[in-house]
């Protein structure tokens, strides 16, 4: 139990701790807990507190410790332990209640240490926006080109055999169309992005860019007697609607995180479709077929999706770390949702009975 005597407390707007603080504590040796080997410098109290009676209690998972208090003496430690919320340097909170003896408060300090209640924030590392979107940016494309290599879909792109089925080139463009289709789903809520004014533009300027995308799918479509009224009449795969609701997800609720995968993922889109356009030509598909698509991938995929993205993240300040770890992990899900987004083209168009999965058949 950690036991305090505090002393008498002159009168001022901040409450100072006097030089005659002599503290009276019972060492306890407490397992698990660590010193920190470096001084505290933006203390932060990692229990909680509460007042009761004569007293001053911390407590911290099942610990207790106990400040008795006095007075202004307790107004005067109530009051510092308040304001150590990481917000404030040590020397901060020295000039407040103990201007003219530093190791009243250093004692202090060093004691919560040294029995684990306190936090140094300024041990934290804060990274800007941009910083951040560079980190993910290179971890999605190192996932990306992991999946591309042994993803069925673009193994089949890629072959120069006569194997691949006309009607996986087709079932690419139908799926294609229904992830475009539903981009209002997750580009409307970060519109009104409440970060930044400045990042609001951008956005809107990127959704302005896309805008259309899936009206040149249908142009395409038509070509092979698939008109609009029939796609309406379509479901689309139960990947192709997971990734659409994880996007919607994150741009709801993780609008940081979503808006880290569109520069990337607008690059591979265009990438992709390049390969794709290479085999449809290989295979001498029809070129008002190919035309609307390619006109697709020359105008809107080969926007400034990339730069848009970072600009938007230069003008976020800074990224935490527990933020930027927690996006890391949620990469990994976004890559296995997009992979398996084309490894179901694959599997379900390699052998469909008809292209279109019409909701009236049900």
């Amino acid at each position: 139990m950690i036991q305090d005597t505090i002393p008498h407390i002159k009168e001022s707007p901040v409450v100072s701790l006097t030089s005659n603080l002599e503290p009276e504590l019972d060492h306890q040796d407490v397992p698990g807990i660590a010193t920190s080997s470096q001084p505290i410098q933006r203390p932060r109290l990692a229990c909680k507190m509460n007042i009761y009676s004569d007293q001053i209690i911390l407590s911290q998972d099942d610990r207790d410790f106990y400040f008795p208090i006095n007075g202004q003496s307790g107004e005067a430690l109530q009051q510092l332990f308040s304001m150590m919320d990481g917000t404030r340097s040590l020397s901060e909170l020295q000039q407040m209640f103990s201007p003219n003896d530093a190791a009243v408060l250093n004692t202090i300090v060093r004691n919560l240490d040294e029995q684990g209640l306190l936090d140094d924030l300024a041990q934290l590392r804060v990274d800007s926006g941009i910083d951040t979107l560079l980190e993910l940016e290179t971890l999605t494309h190192e996932l990306l080109d992991q999946s591309f290599e042994e993803n069925p879909f673009w193994k089949l792109i890629k072959s120069t055999a006569t194997e691949l089925p006309i009607q996986v080139l087709y079932g690419f463009a139908i799926e294609n169309y229904h992830f475009f289709s539903r981009k209002y789903c997750f580009q409307s809520p970060v519109l009104s992005f409440g970060g930044s004014i400045k990042v609001r533009q951008l956005l809107n300027e990127l959704y302005h860019q896309e805008y259309g995308q899936d009206k040149l799918m249908i142009a395409a479509l038509n070509t092979i007697g698939i008109d609009h009224e029939e796609l309406m009449d379509t479901m689309a795969l139960p990947e192709t609607i997971a990734m659409c609701n994880g996007l919607a997800f994150w741009a709801n609720f993780e609008p940081l995180f979503f808006l880290s995968t569109m520069g990337v993922l607008g690059a591979r889109i265009y990438k992709n479709f390049e390969l794709y356009l290479a085999a449809c030509e290989r295979l001498k598909l029809d070129s008002r077929f190919i035309y609307p698509i390619r006109k697709l991938v020359n105008t809107n995929l080969k926007g400034e999706q990339k730069n848009l993205t970072r600009r938007i993240f230069q003008e976020i300040p800074h990224i935490d770390r527990e933020t930027r770890q927690r996006f890391r992990r949620q990469t990994y899900l976004f890559i296995e949702m997009y992979n398996n987004f084309h490894t179901a083209i694959s599997h379900y168009y390699s052998s469909a009975p008809h292209l279109l999965r019409r909701v009236s058949a049900i």
